[in-house]
């Protein structure tokens, strides 16, 4: 290796750790930033159909690009203001009639409680008892630990400077030139890297693109699929506060496999001790709902870039919940599914007869499997 070679590469280590050690001190303030390319995602292909439509005099005035950012933060504005006006109060007027009515619920859960309690005490043997017990209890503290460690770890993450609510005032003007100098800001990154590189950084760019995109605006468009279906089915069911509890389905929709369950549970508990008849039909609209979403939804929305075997999707979860809380949880699939496709892209890049880099992204994009071997 000649000088100059070892120094470029010494150089390149030492702005990799530059960088990589000021995102880490500065992640608290991160977040909004992250939040912000969320949105960019989300907000891209509508500013580039407005872009693209928009009159010629003003792509030769240079304000296409502009207006059509402005028009889409007064859509989005439009859209956050129609939801809030319609919705925010049915959700108040549904939240108070469920304080009100606490008391009554509470004491339906303890009847049943009591009666569930003689029929188990009166039935069960007692060293089952011993041994349902015993691990019950241990479940329930595995849960209440998980979900302590992961609200103490997302307020950490969320709070740990001040810093992060400045940057929330920052990012629609951030957002602005984001989506403003797109591909700008895109050739400006490329042209960091070495030449030689910069084939394989497009490429793993455009991988990376792929799995993120196509997992924002999929679970985006699972959550209003979900939480619409599950607040018409309730309403249809005449299960009280349904639009509560369609709105907490469509939000637990953002965890994957698990969410389903988890937002169903508050649904089936609620028609159960208001009538247990309408417990089994909520139960059944629910599991037609997932079906529906898993068959026909998910295939089509979520995409190939995103499949992983469910296994590995419940692994990721909890080492998502172990690192950085609810957070971690959210992030955790589409990151495992993009070390997912760049280990397979660099792995095609590594061979003894070595792909070329659009070559390699084509084959990863058409789904062809990467055969691994030594």
């Amino acid at each position: 290796m000649s000088p100059q070679k070892r120094n470029r590469l010494l150089l390149w280590g030492a702005m990799f750790l530059l960088v990589g050690g000021v995102f880490w001190v500065a992640r608290g303030v991160l977040l909004p930033y992250m939040l912000g390319l969320v949105l960019a995602y989300i907000l891209l292909p509508l500013v580039n159909w407005l872009d693209h439509h928009m009159p010629a005099k003003f792509h030769d005035w240079r304000l296409a690009r502009p207006l059509a950012i402005v028009l889409t933060y007064l859509l989005l504005f439009i859209a956050t203001a129609g939801i809030v006006a319609f919705f925010v109060p049915l959700v108040i007027d549904q939240v108070q009639v469920l304080i009100e009515n606490w008391p009554g619920l509470v004491g339906r859960v303890q009847d049943y409680g009591a009666r569930g309690w003689g029929w188990y005490t009166e039935n069960i043997p007692a060293d089952w008892q011993l041994t349902i017990e015993t691990t019950l209890k241990n479940l329930i503290d595995d849960a209440l630990n998980a979900l302590q460690t992961g609200l103490v770890a997302t307020i950490t993450t969320v709070s740990s400077t001040m810093s992060f609510f400045l940057s929330l005032v920052v990012i629609p003007f951030w957002l602005f030139y984001i989506l403003q100098d797109e591909k700008q800001v895109k050739e400006g990154v490329l042209e960091a890297f070495p030449r030689q590189l910069r084939d394989d950084v497009r490429c793993l760019a455009r991988l990376i693109d792929d799995v993120l995109s196509a997992y924002i605006r999929g679970q985006l468009l699972l959550v209003l699929f979900v939480g619409g279906m599950a607040t018409l089915a309730l309403l249809i069911i005449g299960v009280p506060f349904a639009l509560v509890l369609g709105l907490v389905a469509g939000i637990f929709e953002v965890l994957p496999y698990i969410g389903p369950i988890l937002g169903a549970i508050p649904a089936v508990v609620v028609a159960l001790l208001a009538d247990p008849v309408s417990a089994i039909w909520v139960a059944g609209a629910f599991f037609v709902i997932q079906q529906v979403e898993n068959l026909v939804l998910v295939p089509r929305i979520s995409g190939e870039s995103v499949k992983l075997h469910p296994a590995l999707v419940m692994v990721s979860l909890v080492i998502g919940n172990e690192l950085a809380g609810l957070l971690g949880m959210l992030v955790a699939v589409p990151v495992t599914a993009v070390i997912r496709d760049v280990f397979k892209y660099l792995y095609l890049r590594f061979l003894d007869e070595p792909l070329a880099p659009d070559e390699a992204l084509t084959s990863i994009r058409s789904g062809q499997d990467v055969q691994l071997g030594v």
